[in-house]
């Protein structure tokens, strides 16, 4: 049995999806990777303008559907709450660093009364880091990391936002930038930041079976609780929303952001679906 794995085809992509085909591979099954072009690898606008649910995953979901692949691989943060019918989450891997990095160029010195340049395309990102730092301006920021990285050492911006754990993932040689990770007190990551998502569709058993043989119980355990809260929000990936659960020791720590709210509950693991509701509660503005 040969299993088809499809994927976006940016460098971070194609090392996601070797990650899983590496752990389907040591249950001693064999496969292949297929590489899919997407809304968003096409439409090169601003992602807060094009936005929309699914825009790195909806083609992918259609080869899923159509036969032409058995599993998708997907950075969980951009898996729309409403998968297309027939489709389910099947698994996920051990979860990569959830926090975000500022990257500037080694020894970068800020002008004093001149704005700081900061490129990213998330409104959460921005929301986030402009209260950490008011003299902050923001440039849209597209292309895979790659690109991000040349066009930040070429001087178009003065610093740029990605996540650390696609920066890992990749191995990326960072030694010409000065790198400040955040703390997810700081800046609370987007949804499900820094886990891979394996998809499949709900009536081939036999997938369902082989994905829950690799997944990560911790990683799915904050998965559910972290895409719960996100769809409680009734958040999408152009709001500038962030959600974080820790679990630790029989505890919890939930941590959100929603616009200009912001809210940091902790509790017993028990507690979860009280402190849940009451994080809701806080970033809706008293309406759940």
């Amino acid at each position: 049995m040969e299993l088809k794995i499809a994927t976006r085809g940016s460098a971070l992509a194609l090392v996601q999806a070797g990650e899983v085909k590496e752990a389907l591979e040591r249950q001693g099954l064999s496969c292949v990777i297929k590489v899919v072009r997407t809304r968003g690898d096409v439409d090169r606008g601003a992602l807060r303008e094009i936005g929309g649910n699914g825009l790195f995953v909806r083609e992918i979901e259609s080869e899923l559907l159509s036969g032409g692949a058995d599993i998708a691989v997907h950075s969980a943060k951009d898996l729309p709450f409403l998968l297309a019918e027939g489709l389910v989450t099947g698994g996920v891997l051990a979860a990569g660093d959830p926090r975000d990095c500022l990257l500037t160029r080694k020894g970068f010195q800020r002008e004093k009364g001149k704005p700081f340049s900061v490129g990213t395309g998330s409104p959460r990102r921005r929301r986030e880091y402009a209260a950490l730092d008011p003299d902050a301006s923001f440039s849209e920021l597209r292309g895979n990391v790659t690109t991000r990285l040349k066009k930040l050492a070429a001087g178009e911006y003065d610093g740029i936002i990605l996540a650390k754990a696609g920066l890992d993932r990749l191995g990326a040689d960072l030694s010409a930038f000065d790198v400040r990770v955040f703390g997810t007190d700081e800046m609370i990551p987007a949804a499900c930041q820094g886990i891979l998502a394996l998809e499949c569709r709900a009536d081939d058993a036999a997938v369902c079976r082989i994905l829950s043989s690799v997944t990560d119980a911790a990683a799915m355990r904050r998965f559910k609780a972290e895409r719960e809260l996100f769809r409680a929000l009734g958040a999408d990936c152009a709001s500038p929303a962030g959600i974080h659960v820790e679990f630790s020791a029989g505890q919890v720590r939930i941590s959100g952001m929603h616009g200009d709210r912001r809210a940091v509950l902790e509790g017993g693991e028990e507690e979860l679906p009280r402190l849940s509701e009451e994080l809701l509660r806080k970033l809706s503005g008293g309406a759940v």
